[in-house]
């Protein structure tokens, strides 16, 4: 009998038939090929994290974070991210200077708190919002416009002045209870504002040692907060008053005004 020889069946262990120098080169450009396809994928990566991150702007985005509604005055807050503000309020003791009696001293630093009531901004400013507003006079194409947080805070000065009773008295004709219309408009705005962006953070409760089984709420806390400083100097920067004589009446006349309004109750 002839003798017969044997080969070995091929099998993928055995390269797909190649021969060992050639499935070795297969091994390493099938390698290389990965390699390449991995380093462009994570070039790819990088470069759009790159780009987003050099696009996204580098404080917080007071459209979404902030508020929703366009205001000129954002550009005051775009490079002062909200921060954590403690707010010292244990007791009831007067450790404010906007607290107690309504004197000529506390008042005056009510009034500078809300120095730039009126302000003037682009009539462009208004587009986003629909809204048109009174033009002034020096061809500037600005606006007069007043923002919602000093009109927040006259209310609160005028809830201040009612509460202690100054130049706030009931009409002497009324013989039923009276319930001043401005300050009952101010106090619905205020209620409105407080849930309208409530402030959610909480409040500690406790025993209190000397009174058993009794709780109280620890009313120092902190709250995120926008650079209070920051949108002041922005109002004032674009605050006019009356001495300007920016406003004209369709009359015609000059406009006695604007002014901060100083606290109103009453009718």
């Amino acid at each position: 009998m002839a003798k017969q020889e044997y080969r070995r069946l091929q099998s993928e262990e055995d390269g797909e038939g190649l021969p060992t120098q050639d499935r070795n080169w297969s091994y390493y450009a099938i390698n290389v090929k990965n390699f390449i396809i991995n380093l462009f994928v994570f070039a790819v990566g990088l470069s759009l994290g790159v780009t987003l991150t050099s696009t996204r702007p580098s404080s917080v985005d007071v459209h979404s974070e902030y508020s929703m509604v366009p205001s000129p005055a954002y550009e005051a807050i775009s490079s002062q991210p909200l921060k954590l503000t403690p707010h010292h309020l244990e007791g009831h003791g007067h450790a404010s200077p906007y607290q107690g009696f309504p004197t000529p001293e506390t008042t005056a630093k009510w009034m500078s708190l809300m120095d730039g009531y009126s302000i003037s901004v682009p009539s462009s400013s208004l587009t986003a919002l629909n809204l048109d507003s009174i033009p002034l006079n020096d061809n500037s194409g600005d606006v007069w416009v007043s923002m919602n947080v000093y009109h927040h805070l006259h209310c609160l000065d005028s809830i201040r002045h009612q509460i202690a009773g100054v130049q706030c008295a009931a009409p002497n004709s009324s013989l039923e209870r009276y319930f001043p219309p401005h300050i009952d408009h101010c106090i619905e705005t205020l209620r409105k504002r407080l849930i309208c962006q409530p402030d959610l953070g909480v409040r500690a409760i406790a025993w209190d040692a000397e009174r058993p089984g009794v709780a109280f709420a620890n009313n120092t806390v902190d709250s995120a907060c926008v650079n209070w400083d920051a949108v002041q100097e922005w109002t004032r920067k674009h605050s006019f008053t009356e001495e300007e004589r920016l406003i004209t009446r369709p009359d015609g006349q000059i406009y006695v005004g604007p002014r901060t309004p100083p606290a109103r109750c009453g009718q």
